[in-house]
């Protein structure tokens, strides 16, 4: 079995998936609370949404990783460099 080809495929996928989750969360609108009602007294400070960028650092990580075991994993049945036939 190819595990290096079967390990590159996987990264990629999560990486893709990672990737979109980012976008998700970059692109979702940002949560708006209901005022509460006018008392005359100071309220807490408004929140606000932060949003991180590790899902997609990690995602487009994965995803590098998953090309170079894909690319670099050679085949069981393929003869090495030094025993090829001519």
């Amino acid at each position: 079995m190819q595990f290096g080809r079967t390990y590159g495929i996987a990264l990629m996928v999560l990486g893709l998936l990672m990737c979109g989750f980012q976008a998700i969360l970059y692109l979702a609108p940002a949560k708006k609370e209901a005022a509460p009602a006018q008392t005359g007294m100071p309220t807490a400070a408004k929140t606000e949404q932060v949003t991180s960028s590790l899902p997609g650092i990690i995602g487009a990580a994965s995803f590098v990783a998953g090309i170079a075991f894909f690319v670099t994993a050679r085949r069981k049945d393929e003869p090495e460099a030094k025993h090829t036939v001519k």
